[in-house]
């Protein structure tokens, strides 16, 4: 285990960690996307095609195991893929009913 590694383990509360391995994926979606984009974009101006290495996809993915290896956390099981919240139908009309 790195320093790095330790400091996390023994200054970082699981809930934390949690929150920190969610916000990465959240990041590795916004850069993947990106990546996507630039990419299409390069392709249609015959320019060099973007490197996942431009983008640290890799970096984040790192993170986000040693995050996950540490914390306990499954990585697939965010809050991100669990059921929205039901919505309440409120009236905002402001007509009246007669």
């Amino acid at each position: 285990m790195s320093a790095h590694d330790s400091f996390l383990a023994c200054n970082v509360s699981p809930s934390d960690r949690a929150f920190l391995v969610e916000a990465l994926e959240l990041l590795m979606r916004e850069r993947s996307n990106a990546l996507r984009i630039a990419t299409a974009v390069a392709a249609a101006r015959g320019e060099r095609l973007p490197d996942v290495q431009d983008f640290a996809l890799d970096d984040i993915l790192r993170l986000s195991r040693q995050l996950c290896d540490s914390a306990g956390v499954d990585p697939h099981e965010s809050w991100l893929e669990a059921p929205a919240p039901a919505k309440t139908s409120a009236n905002t009309s402001r007509r009246g009913t007669s």
